[in-house]
């Protein structure tokens, strides 16, 4: 008979019933004190080898995150090192200790929870990991929190966005190069000629150009990712793959310059939303090939899935797994390694990195890109940390596709398959989709009715994120048969129904761009040696000018205007080329007020007569032009009749005294 030792692993004979013979007991005594001397021999031998081999001491090379703040949830500190096994970290403070410690991968990360309490000072803190080779000692930093994450004063931080903001997208290596000596030639990562090449764009670039932002009539500026990424291939230029998540790209700029670049826009009024990747890294970061746990990663380089989207496995409640586990944990695009987000050492490590942007830019919020690849628990976790220490700070979610069904599913505010994601609005693909299908190919209107009809379907449609256009589709004037005159059009709409509406940078003059990196040209005039500067009046064509004016007077109205705000939308009449709607406020410390908005989408100016009995139009006394040619002429009651110009939107003011 024979049995496995649980606790070694070894294989012997059962002695189990050896007491039933004298002779059998003697034999037995033998072979267990012959047994027990080997025993022995062998470990001494081991010890004698030990001592002959000198441990080698730990080395620290990086600790993340690379400090912390007094009175935000206790961190977890990650250190990059060597010879890390079997370490315990120390601390030499008052008011902080270590809750406990837990090895990584391969001796090169060590983890360590930290408790700080209220008696804890800001300074410089003293970090010893010790092992039995050696010690070392490493300085990380306490700091005291930016008092605007506890006040939320007006303009410095933590302020969240909503209806009454604007948002404006900037891919900062495209829109303008405020500091040539951060392009680095001579790594041939830059070139302006290679729309895949750095292009010299950087975050100072940005600051430069506020005073443009703040008069066209912007409130919000979302950065895409500045996360240091891959300094050799040249490719990287848009953030999505990063490999460090605590740097900032040093081609465009430091950390001091994105601290800076917050702050004077917190000064101009402006807020600033910053893109953050927990879905996953670049394929040439470190942790690719050697992750700090075994859950760190979804997979390896040379055993994974491809990411697919097809979302409507994740909101199938009979789904099986198989149909839904390459969304959550397939590489995306077959290249970028995928975090283990349901691990929970992987999941607080990204919580925290997303805090200390946060805390040390003083943000107004976040966009969480490749929302859906992301398992739901993460987010409902992220976004309890991330609320519990930013009440008012907001979060928007990529769900790309264009099924409001979809998009609802993620949405927070709301338990779906048993848990809430915490994410407070998503960016409305659907509304996207139909603008682009009315204006560009002439669908009819009433399909934006039918977008809107889904709005049922969100706790808070009001917050949705529409856009014409962002830095993944081809440009609105990318597109087959746009022209400045429909792009009017569409901003017109965009800026006037429910939502908050999103600018990417260099619409806003009819930039036209198709595929990506077509639709990533750089902003004429924000780079050394540009022919022209369309920043300026002076620099840009007439039909930039025309639109830009557009825009702005939308953009300006829009603020004078609480009902093209928060205004609830109401539906009254469509047609092949008509949609007519009216946004109605009732505000307590705000005149209430009620706007008629009419849209032509035809080629030539027609007339309408609008029946309004058992509508909100019904007492209707007067209707006064606010951005229209034409006068409108109200039989009360029953119609309102008005001549509208061809690819246009009128806008008046109704009253009922």
């Amino acid at each position: 008979m024979r049995r496995l030792n649980s606790r070694f692993g070894m294989i012997y004979p059962s002695h189990r019933h050896a007491e039933r013979s004298p002779a059998v007991r003697r034999e037995t005594g033998r072979d267990l004190a012959f047994s027990l001397v080997r025993h022995v021999g062998l470990v001494l031998a081991l010890v004698i080898g030990a001592c002959g081999q000198q441990t080698a001491a730990p080395k620290i090379t990086k600790i993340e995150p690379p400090n912390w703040w007094i009175g935000l949830p206790n961190p977890m500190i990650m250190f990059t090192g060597e010879n890390l096994e079997n370490a315990q970290v120390s601390i030499a403070a008052g008011g902080i200790h270590v809750r406990r410690t837990q090895p990584g991968r391969n001796g090169h990360y060590l983890f360590a929870w930290l408790e700080i309490g209220k008696k804890a000072s800001p300074g410089e803190i003293s970090l010893s990991v010790t092992t039995a080779g050696g010690k070392q000692t490493a300085q990380w930093r306490l700091e005291k929190r930016n008092p605007a994450g506890e006040s939320f004063a007006l303009n410095q931080g933590f302020n969240g966005f909503g209806p009454d903001d604007v948002i404006y997208l900037i891919m900062p290596d495209r829109f303008a190069d405020g500091d040539p000596g951060n392009n680095f030639p001579a790594s041939g990562t830059y070139n302006r000629s290679d729309p895949r090449a750095y292009h010299g764009g950087d975050l100072r670039g940005i600051q430069d150009h506020l005073l443009y932002l703040r008069d066209l009539g912007v409130t919000t500026i979302w950065l895409t990712p500045i996360y240091n990424n891959d300094d050799h291939t040249g490719r990287d230029y848009h953030g999505y793959g990063a490999v460090d998540l605590y740097k900032v790209e040093e081609h465009l700029g430091t950390l001091a310059d994105y601290q800076s670049l917050v702050k004077a826009a917190h000064g101009q009024g402006i807020k600033v939303i910053l893109d953050i990747v927990p879905n996953h890294i670049g394929p040439t970061n470190p942790w690719a090939t050697d992750p700090p746990t075994d859950h760190w990663l979804h997979g390896t380089p040379e055993h994974h899935s491809t990411v697919n989207d097809q979302f409507q496995h994740l909101t199938d409640p009979h789904a099986s797994p198989r149909e839904w586990r390459d969304i959550v944990e397939g590489w995306f695009a077959g290249v970028l390694p995928d975090m283990g987000t349901d691990d929970p050492i992987t999941s607080q490590f990204l919580r925290q990195n997303a805090m200390w942007w946060a805390e040390t830019g003083a943000l107004d919020g976040f966009r969480l890109d490749t929302f859906p690849y992301v398992d739901r628990l993460f987010w409902h976790d992220f976004h309890s940390a991330i609320h519990g220490a930013y009440p008012v700070f907001k979060t928007v979610g990529e769900v790309s596709g264009f099924d409001p069904v979809i998009a609802a599913y993620f949405v927070g505010k709301k338990k779906t398959d048993g848990i809430d994601t915490g994410v407070d609005t998503v960016f409305d693909f659907s509304l996207y989709s139909a603008l682009r299908k009315v204006i560009l190919h002439d669908a009819p209107p009433t399909l934006l009715e039918q977008v809107l009809q889904n709005d049922w379907l969100f706790p808070q449609p009001q917050l949705l994120v529409t856009f014409l256009g962002n830095h993944d589709n081809p440009r609105f004037m990318g597109e087959a048969g746009a022209t400045p005159e429909k792009l009017n059009l569409a901003f017109s709409l965009l800026l006037t129904m429910r939502g908050i509406p999103q600018i990417y940078a260099g619409d806003e003059i009819g930039m036209p761009g198709g595929d990506d990196p077509d639709n990533r040209r750089d902003f004429p005039g924000g780079f050394p040696g540009d022919a022209r500067n369309a920043f300026t009046p002076a620099g840009r064509t007439p039909d930039e000018q025309k639109i830009f004016n557009h825009v702005r007077s939308l953009l300006h109205l829009r603020q004078q205007h609480p009902a093209l705000r928060w205004g609830k939308y109401v539906h009254i009449f469509g047609d092949d080329h008509t949609l007519v709607y009216v946004r109605t406020f009732r505000g307590e410390k705000i005149r209430a007020e009620r706007l008629l908005l009419l849209m032509n989408n035809a080629d030539q100016s027609h007339t309408v007569e609008v029946e309004i009995s058992d509508t909100v139009l019904a007492d209707a006394k007067t209707v006064t032009r606010i951005m229209a040619e034409h006068d409108a002429a109200l039989s009360p009651g029953t119609k309102i009749k008005v001549e509208l110009p061809a690819r246009s939107l009128s806008i008046y003011q109704v009253d009922s005294r």
